[in-house]
C-alpha cells in the first residue's frame, strides 16, 4: 500500500476554544470539572499522530501549529497567556513541529493566523508536498483555500484528501467542519489520551 504524505495544520486557538465548549463544565459555584478543558493541555504530536493514523496508509510529513499570542503589556491575564504560549511554541520547535506565532490584539482577536494557514495550504499544494491535508479547525474561512487547493491539484492531475478535525461534545455549538473537507470529530476519549502534562506557565 502506497504511503500518503500527510500535513497536519493546527489552528491552535480554534482547537483550544472548541475543547472548552465541548467538555468544559462549571457547576453553580463556578467550580471547574476538569482543568485540562480550560487550558490548552493537548499534546500536539500525540494528537496529530492519533488523527493522521486513523488511516494506516498515512505518514506524517509535517506538523504545523499556528496560534495568536497576546501582548504581555495589555494586562496580567495577557501576560500569563503570552508566557504560556511562548513556552509551548518554543518546546514544539525543539520537537520538529513548525510553529507560527501570530498575535492577539487588545480586543482578543487573532491577527495573521488564518491567512498564514491558508497561504501554507496553497503553497504546499503547488509544491506537491502532500497527498493528505488535515486542518484541525472548524473555521469556515478556510473553505475558499481548500477549494483553490483542489483546483490546483486537478491541474496537476493529482487527487488529494482534505479533512477538518475538531472536538465535539455535549457543549459544542456546531457539528460542522470546514466546507470542502471530510469532517471528523475528536471525541473526549481520544482527546483525554493526548493530554500534555508539561507546565508552560
Amino acid at each position: 500500500m502506497a504511503q500518503l504524505r500527510t500535513i497536519v495544520f493546527f489552528d491552535g486557538q480554534n482547537l483550544y476554544h472548541g475543547v472548552k465548549d465541548a467538555w468544559g463544565v462549571t457547576d453553580a459555584s463556578g467550580n471547574i470539572n476538569n482543568q485540562n478543558y480550560f487550558c490548552p493541555s493537548f499534546d500536539v504530536e500525540q494528537l496529530a499522530d492519533a488523527i493522521a493514523h486513523a488511516k494506516p496508509s498515512r505518514i506524517i510529513n509535517q506538523i504545523r501549529f499556528y496560534t495568536g499570542v497576546p501582548d504581555p503589556s495589555c494586562g496580567q491575564k495577557q501576560k500569563f497567556w503570552h508566557t504560556f504560549w511562548t513556552n509551548k511554541l518554543r518546546y514544539l520547535n525543539t520537537k520538529g513541529v513548525i510553529a507560527y506565532k501570530g498575535r492577539v490584539n487588545r480586543e482578543g482577536h487573532e491577527k495573521g493566523v488564518d491567512v498564514s494557514i491558508a497561504i501554507d495550504l496553497i503553497r504546499f499544494t503547488y509544491q506537491e508536498s502532500y497527498e493528505v491535508a488535515i486542518i484541525v479547525s472548524q473555521d469556515w474561512d478556510f473553505g475558499p483555500a481548500v477549494k483553490l487547493a483542489k483546483r490546483i491539484a486537478k491541474d496537476q492531475n493529482r487527487q488529494l484528501e482534505f479533512e477538518s478535525c475538531f472536538p465535539y461534545g455535549s457543549g459544542s455549538s456546531s457539528h460542522r467542519g470546514i466546507p470542502g473537507t471530510v469532517w471528523r470529530k475528536i471525541d473526549q476519549n481520544l482527546y483525554d489520551s493526548c493530554i500534555d502534562k508539561r507546565d508552560y506557565r
